[in-house]
């Protein structure tokens, strides 16, 4: 059923390419109006001792249901002008308009509101063919090669008993240890035989320093002071005092590099072990020069098309980016106070990134209209096809996943096209070189 409209005045306040607030002022006549509808509604369902339902006399219906009649008395008027007001001001918004600053005292008086709206900008991309791109293309050498093997060895090294009794650096060292902070053992500082990678980036450096140079049963005293933002709240700011054992020295011993190596990682020999290898860092170079590529091609957009978009909008691709580095560090194991603090110190960083996403789809989606781009019923078969193909033995997964993220799918093909487009219509320079060695 289509709302009645009423009379009544209206003031911009405030008016931006994406926003606008305004005050509505509806006449007394018109309040009482709907008022006396809103009580004749009311009476066909009141209810009161001694009377039917609907048979309840006005006055005392006026008397019982007073503030049900003026909650909804304003729910009406406002569905009544707030569309009509942006109506008027010819401006479409995106969302339901926010009412604030209600002034309705008595309804011999004016009822007055005011409410903020948010709306799409209106946009045509520009800039977006004959991009100058410059393309860097590494190509893949023995040394990278060799180098990704022997990263590979690491990862499958094994620990042994060191024969060497003293600790060095890159030692691996089993240690007992209690912790004491201002003279009192802290019963959540204790380990037996823990391990400590003493090469590792993330070992505290105090661990370092005091071990290098002990000997295998060696007692160690080593005080460190944690960080005042350090991730256990228990920990943070105090200075720890660690009475440690040596009970072990371990080191790694790297596997031999030879065909029965090639086997274990499930390859054919050696040969095929380096075959494979230079083609996964092919593969992953593309990748990286695609990326880059796309990188340029959305830094050139941002910078040419500038323009407003709705705050709620970026408010709510904040909200995605902040829960997204949330999840991640609450999987890592971090207590909540220190997730908080990290999201207020991320916050402005954000709040860019946020804007700057909002802005690109609203740049891209420009494009796609404008190049008349669309994603076929074709062009969905073809993609559950590849699908269909990469998992052979899967058929009835990937037909339910298809059916469930159609529409995911559809906007990934349509990014797809964009990109390509792009590219396609871009001026790009390129140049070759080797892939460094890390």
């Amino acid at each position: 059923m289509s709302v009645q409209k009423c009379e009544f005045q209206s003031k911009v306040l405030e008016k931006k390419p994406c926003f606008l607030k305004a005050e509505v002022e509806i006449a007394v006549a018109d309040v009482k109006k709907e008022l006396e509808e809103v009580f004749n509604s009311i009476k066909t369902s009141a209810k009161l001792p001694g009377f039917r339902a609907g048979k309840v006399p006005m006055d005392m219906v006026k008397k019982e249901y007073d503030g049900i009649a003026k909650e909804r008395l304003i729910e009406n008027l406002i569905k009544k002008t707030a569309f009509s007001a942006l109506e008027k001001e010819n401006f479409a918004p995106i969302d339901m308009p926010k009412v604030s600053d209600i002034n309705f005292e008595s309804e011999d008086k004016p009822f007055k509101y005011v409410f903020e709206a948010e709306c799409h900008p209106d946009i045509k991309a520009k800039d977006y063919k004959g991009i100058e791109i410059k393309k860097e293309k590494f190509k893949v050498t023995d040394k990278n090669i060799d180098e990704n093997i022997k990263v590979m060895l690491d990862r499958n090294a094994s620990l042994i008993v060191s024969k060497d009794d003293t600790v060095k650096k890159d030692s691996f060292v089993l240690v007992n240890y209690d912790g004491f902070c201002d003279g009192v053992e802290v019963k959540e500082i204790k380990a037996k035989e823990y391990l400590l990678d003493l090469g590792a980036k993330n070992t505290l450096k105090g661990f370092k320093d005091g071990l290098v140079g002990a000997k295998k049963g060696e007692q160690k005293d080593i005080e460190i002071e944690y960080p005042k933002d350090y991730p256990n709240k228990m920990l943070q700011g105090k200075k720890v005092l660690f009475k440690t054992t040596i009970v072990e020295i371990k080191e790694k011993q790297l596997p031999e590099l030879n065909d029965d190596f090639a086997k274990d990682m499930g390859l054919e020999n050696l040969e095929d072990l380096k075959k494979k290898m230079r083609e996964t860092l092919e593969h992953e170079e593309v990748r990286r020069q695609n990326s880059e590529v796309e990188k340029q091609i959305i830094e050139h957009l941002l910078n040419k098309n500038k323009f407003e978009v709705p705050q709620t909008l970026v408010l709510q691709q904040q909200k995605v980016l902040t829960d997204r580095m949330a999840d991640y560090m609450k999987r890592q194991g971090a207590p909540q106070d220190f997730i908080d603090k990290q999201i207020e110190a991320s916050k402005d960083k954000y709040a860019e990134e946020a804007n700057k996403n909002v802005r690109l789809s609203y740049i891209l989606n420009s494009i796609y209209v404008l190049e008349k781009m669309t994603v076929s019923n074709e062009d969905l078969e073809a993609e559950k096809q590849n699908m269909l193909k990469a998992n052979p033995s899967r058929q009835e997964e990937v037909e339910k996943y298809f059916n469930e993220h159609k529409e995911d799918i559809g906007a990934t093909l349509k990014e797809d096209k964009l990109f390509k487009f792009l590219t396609d219509n871009a001026k790009i320079t390129e140049t070759e070189k080797d892939m460094p060695v890390k």
